[in-house]
């Protein structure tokens, strides 16, 4: 009886909540969280989108790109200079210098996206402003063939 003196009249339900679901979803939703959390932490390498012709060489696996990424493009005229880029901006040599030596990151590494014509004379001398800077270079190239087979290590 309610307070009023009527009757209630009370329906029970032979309906069961499935419990084992709603488990499952609270653990789904802890790992796409977890999942979230470790693709926002990770560390994003970004490659410049200024495109360049790499050259092609036989390498035995591919190794991890630095952060430090310059991307050499060959000069439009014969007589012109390359341009150098680095963090998407165009620089000079003098101007790379002085970035290379106030970089204070954990990763000394520059990888070196040079287009396949761009002269030697050019990769000489950014490889000795990377060594003056304490960082160590890398020239990034194309495998000669795509690999398809599976490999474990």
């Amino acid at each position: 009886m309610n307070p009023t003196g009527e009757t209630v009249r009370r329906y029970r339900t032979r309906l069961k909540p499935l419990w084992k679901v709603s488990q499952c979803l609270a653990i789904l939703d802890l790992f796409l969280l977890l999942l979230f959390f470790i693709l926002l932490s990770s560390s994003v390498v970004r490659i410049s989108g200024i495109r360049v012709d790499l050259p092609k060489a036989d390498v035995p696996q591919a190794a991890g790109l630095g952060r430090a990424i310059l991307t050499i493009v060959p000069p439009a005229e014969s007589d012109g200079q390359c341009r150098l880029y680095f963090r998407d901006r165009q620089v000079d040599t003098t101007q790379l210098r002085r970035e290379l030596l106030s970089d204070d990151r954990r990763e000394k590494v520059l990888v070196i996206r040079a287009d396949k014509v761009v002269p030697a004379g050019v990769l000489a001398e950014i490889m000795t402003i990377a060594e003056s800077a304490r960082m160590e270079s890398f020239i990034a190239v194309q495998p000669l063939t795509i690999r398809s087979e599976t490999r474990f290590e």
